[in-house]
């Protein structure tokens, strides 16, 4: 009777290993987790008509990534060639039967960087059926409680950190590296930028932001031409995706 009721009690315990996806020896979901070289995207703008999620091409694996401007996307695998696309699927116009890939945006990811965000700016123009430029970003340049400041706009742009001050021209990024974060720490900050007709700097935005060892922070300037003026965005990446 033992026996059988041990037999039983085995059986039922097994099952529900099984149905439940659950072994012995392996967390829950931990397979799901992409590891190796990975790749973080961010668009500064989303057209329209994209259809996002986007799918996101490494060899011939594709991946559908979700695109925003305040957040960065889950990791996507990029192969030993560095090469990631954005594409989108088309029929082939040889073959109404089969589908193609269009690529929208084209990454090379340096060798040696495991690991990178790529941000998505969108072209003036077309280039083929690009409507993405690329920027590449290693993470190990980028820390925790680091801040990565972009300026896509026309004009210079300045940001004040405490008593530290970045210089920005046009099309350049920098990383501000605070000099110690073993906690969060409130820092004033300030954005300019020189007006090209008054020829003098002028205030855009003035606060107190808190610095997290545990996350990073990005701010992109751009140019926005309903007001013919510099506009900024934040996006947050936390530390622990990688």
């Amino acid at each position: 009777m033992k026996k059988s009721l041990h037999k039983l009690l085995l059986k039922s315990l097994l099952l529900f290993l099984v149905a439940s996806g659950t072994s012995f020896g392996q967390e829950e979901g931990a397979s799901d987790k992409p590891t190796g070289r990975l790749a973080w995207f961010v668009a500064t703008q989303i057209p329209d008509k994209l259809e996002n999620p986007v799918k996101v091409m490494s060899g011939s694996k594709i991946t559908d990534t979700l695109l925003s401007k305040r957040a960065v996307s889950a990791p996507v695998k990029f192969g030993q060639d560095g090469i990631i696309k954005v594409v989108k699927a088309a029929p082939d116009p040889e073959d109404s039967e089969k589908t193609i890939y269009l690529t929208l945006a084209q990454a090379r990811i340096p060798e040696g960087m495991t690991k990178a965000l790529v941000i998505l700016t969108p072209r003036a123009k077309k280039k083929g059926e690009e409507i993405f430029h690329c920027l590449v970003q290693d993470l190990a340049k980028f820390n925790g409680g680091d801040s990565l400041y972009l300026n896509l706009s026309q004009l210079d742009v300045a940001v004040q950190l405490g008593d530290k001050k970045l210089a920005l021209k046009p099309g350049t990024r920098k990383v501000f590296v605070p000099p110690s974060l073993a906690k969060s720490t409130s820092v004033p900050v300030s954005y300019h930028y020189y007006h090209p007709v008054q020829e003098k700097w002028k205030l855009l935005s003035a606060s107190t932001i808190v610095m997290r060892p545990t996350r990073r922070e990005i701010c992109i300037f751009s140019w926005d031409p309903r007001y013919e003026r510099v506009d900024y965005h934040g996006v947050t990446f936390p530390i622990q995706v990688q």
